[in-house]
Order: structure tokens, then C-alpha cells, then sequence
């Protein structure tokens, strides 16, 4: 156990705090740089839900340790008011709010491809509650950009349906008190209209269900769990291994 741990630890890169100005605001992100960054490598983001932070995410969903190889990026949201609440948060729909966390995840792609060899083909996005709703978001207005997708605890804005096909890992707790899992089945339903998959469900392992027949390699997975607003216990690994599986042909 000690030996593993100790490869672990020299496995996994020092974070690095980015700092990038996007229409003259300080944009900011908690990167963790691949182990070994000479040749391109795969490039996770992952971004928090409302409230939230890039540190407390890094904590909670760990992309880090689980796909060491990868850079891992984690960006910070700015105040956005939800809930009758403010706190750092995402746009929720494309065309919103200026498109300013659109234009940060451009700037910070570009950043990562020139400074951190993060290869065009293989840039993933996941995100818990209000992140979640941006990977949508980000499906639905620079899909061209991404290879796959896996939300978490959200819900696809009006402008996903019709979005461009992506290989996507959609997970919701059937006893989520924030996003109605209604919600959530929606969403699923436009990603296997997006994406020209069947309806027949095949369970790929216990309460991961994909969608056949699978069209152009872009799979639809349902993760439907007992939980609630959570990123549950497993969540990474899954994640991890459905981004693994889908290598981009961009």
C-alpha cells in the first residue's frame, strides 16, 4: 500500500495556478499538467458547480489522480445570480451573459494547447450542477472543440437539442432536490436524438446503460443512481475510462 501511494505521488503533477485576462477580466484556473507533457496528451476539463470553487472541486472529483497522464484543468467561475442566490458560477445557456465563460474556455484552450502540449483531439469536459449545464452549453455552441463529454447533476439548455453529435456519459441522482431528474431524462433524450442512436438499452456493467445501435462511435451513456445532488462514489473512474474510450476525430 505504502509503494503505491509513493508512485502515486510521483506520478501526479504540482498544480499550477493560470491566470489569463479575457475581454480585460483576470480569468483564472487550477491546472494540473500531465505527468509527461513532451508529446501532446489528453486535456480534462472540469468545471465546479454554483458556489463552488476550482480548489474544492480538484479535492472532490479528483480527475487528477485517476488519469494522471492528462492535463486537468479546473476554471473558476465569476458571480452569477441563481437560485435568488450569487456565488461563482456559468453561463446557462449560449449567448448569454456576453458568452464570457465561452470566450474563457477559448482563451484557456488556447493557452493549453501553446503552453502545455494539450492535443486539439482529445479535450474532454465534465462538470458537476451548474458545470454540468456549461459542458452542455459548451456542446452545444463549440462541440468542434471537443472529443466527449460527461455532466453531472445537470440539465441541457434549450440550444443542445439539435447539437452537433458527441460521445456523452450523462449521470443524475433519481432523488436530486436542486435539478428534477425529469430534467435530466430530458436531456438524455435529445443527446440520443443529437447523436442518431438507437433506443434499445444495453447495460454496458451495473446502472450504466448505453444506447444501441451506436452511430459514428458517438455512444450515449445513462448513468441513473439512487443519490441525490452529488458527484456519487465512482463518478471519476467512470468518467475517466469513458474519455479514454472515446479518442476525437476532429
Amino acid at each position: 500500500m505504502l509503494s503505491a501511494i509513493v508512485v502515486l505521488l510521483l506520478q501526479r503533477s504540482a498544480p499550477v495556478d493560470i491566470s489569463i485576462k479575457v475581454d480585460g477580466v483576470e480569468r483564472t484556473a487550477l491546472l494540473y499538467p500531465a505527468s509527461a507533457s513532451r508529446n501532446p496528451v489528453p486535456t480534462v476539463f472540469m468545471f465546479h458547480g454554483f458556489t463552488g470553487n476550482a480548489r474544492q472541486a480538484s479535492f472532490s472529483a479528483r480527475i487528477q489522480d485517476e488519469w494522471p497522464e492528462a492535463n486537468v484543468v479546473y476554471p473558476q467561475g465569476l458571480e452569477v445570480s441563481l437560485l435568488s442566490r450569487k456565488g461563482p458560477g456559468w453561463q446557462i445557456a449560449p449567448r448569454t451573459q456576453g458568452d464570457r465563460d465561452v470566450r474563457f474556455y477559448d482563451a484557456l484552450l488556447a493557452k493549453l494547447k501553446s503552453d502545455y502540449h494539450s492535443d486539439s483531439k482529445l479535450i474532454y469536459s465534465c462538470g458537476m450542477s451548474n458545470g454540468a449545464i456549461f459542458t452542455y452549453v459548451l456542446l452545444s455552441s463549440r462541440s468542434q472543440t471537443l472529443a466527449a463529454a460527461a455532466p453531472v447533476s445537470g440539465f441541457a439548455p434549450l440550444a443542445f437539442r439539435g447539437a452537433p453529435p458527441k460521445p456523452i456519459l450523462i449521470t443524475h441522482g433519481r432523488n436530486d432536490p436542486l435539478i428534477d431528474f425529469k430534467q435530466a431524462i430530458r436531456s438524455r433524450d435529445w443527446a440520443i436524438a443529437n447523436n442518431g442512436a438507437g433506443t434499445t438499452e444495453q447495460e454496458m456493467r451495473p446502472g450504466f446503460i448505453r444506447y444501441t445501435p451506436v452511430k459514428d462511435g458517438n455512444d450515449v451513456v445513462w448513468h441513473p443512481h439512487d443519490g441525490g445532488h452529488v458527484w456519487p462514489q465512482g463518478a471519476t473512474k467512470a468518467i475517466v475510462t469513458f474519455f479514454k474510450n472515446h479518442p476525437g476525430r476532429l
